[in-house]
């Protein structure tokens, strides 16, 4: 919760009541009906504490990604993954985060007292990162932060080069939350890095392709069992609901729906971006259900005037005032902001 300090986040249609929101990348097909049932059946069942090993839920993830039970910690969604991997680092060293970034990763390290460095993205080069990268000098640093896809770019890493990442030695703490949004998740042999490199941590979540941010579920996936149960000492006991254990269940069981709806989300996106594209807006060409966009009209404010909420993304490190993130969300949705658009321009 969030006493005396500005919401750092999109997604605040509490603040901004009645606002057609473009500023949180989830599914905009909505929440399967199965999840929906699953949650509201386990309602029911929330006169006992969850378990608080997730063992049900543990055993589908694992069949779902092909590894262990005891490679897999489930948390009370990303964020709380992130916080208990932070305060499991050693103090004595700082973190190096790959950015623009999800802001959390710095606050999470903040927290725990945790020095933070940035290696940062070039917009010339499209925020693309490269081998460049690898001339660090990782022994100085006690994690790396790299998002796949990038939040709020929406551009993957190179599995090449995630690899290389990987075999430098650094605990590597990779956020592929939205990969399941791609036109390609498995391009990451997960399974085979997870067991070669047990520096790495994986973290997932249900919350974007599921459309479910308000159970709250996520989960780390890493073959460093110490580390894991470290992580998981810094987490309280019942940090994952009935509800959410069950509506992740379900959800492993959505494979067509979310797969129909990534193609759907995929064509939507190429629409909004040549029809940006041709306001002269610049448009960054990302993978997710996302765009990062630049303008040097100040589209956030325009927008929020006409009942269109977007990410202002100028509180990113490396970004400045005029970069926004838009979600893609159904076409007539998405008319509505293309005709706002063109007015304001």
């Amino acid at each position: 919760m969030l006493i005396n300090e500005k919401n750092p986040h999109g997604g605040d249609i509490y603040t901004h009541r009645g606002m057609l929101d473009f500023s949180a990348n989830i599914n905009p097909f909505g929440i399967p009906d199965a999840i929906k049932n699953a949650a509201m059946d386990a309602i029911g069942d929330c006169t006992a504490y969850p378990d608080p090993y997730c063992r049900i839920l543990r055993k589908r993830i694992s069949g779902h990604e092909g590894i262990p039970e005891g490679w897999i910690l489930c948390g009370n969604g990303a964020a709380d993954l992130i916080y208990s991997f932070a305060y499991s680092l050693p103090a004595d060293k700082p973190a190096l985060i790959v950015s623009p970034a999800f802001s959390e990763y710095q606050a999470a390290l903040s927290a725990a007292g945790i020095q933070v460095e940035h290696f940062m993205l070039d917009e010339r080069k499209g925020f693309v990162l490269d081998d460049s990268i690898l001339n660090i000098n990782f022994s100085r640093y006690s994690a790396l932060f790299v998002c796949t896809p990038n939040n709020p770019t929406g551009i993957t890493v190179r599995p090449e080069l995630l690899i290389k990442l990987a075999e430098t030695g650094v605990r590597l703490f990779c956020d592929m939350c939205f990969m399941d949004m791609t036109a390609s998740p498995d391009r990451y042999d997960l399974p085979g890095m997870l067991k070669k490199y047990p520096d790495l941590v994986i973290l997932k979540a249900f919350t974007k392709s599921f459309a479910v941010p308000g159970l709250r579920l996520g989960y780390a996936l890493c073959s460093d069992g110490e580390f894991l149960a470290e992580m998981s000492e810094k987490s309280p006991c019942w940090n994952v609901s009935i509800p959410a254990q069950k509506a992740g269940c379900a959800a492993l069981d959505c494979k067509k729906w979310l797969s129909d709806t990534v193609k759907a989300i995929a064509r939507e996106r190429e629409r909004v971006a040549v029809a940006l594209h041709s306001m002269g807006i610049k448009v960054f060409p990302g993978e997710a259900n996302y765009l990062l966009l630049y303008s040097e009209k100040d589209l956030y404010s325009s927008l929020l005037e006409k009942g269109i909420l977007v990410r202002d993304c100028s509180n990113y490190k490396g970004l400045r005032k005029g970069y926004i993130r838009i979600a893609i969300r159904k076409a007539e949705e998405d008319d509505r902001l293309l005709s706002a658009m063109k007015e304001v321009l």
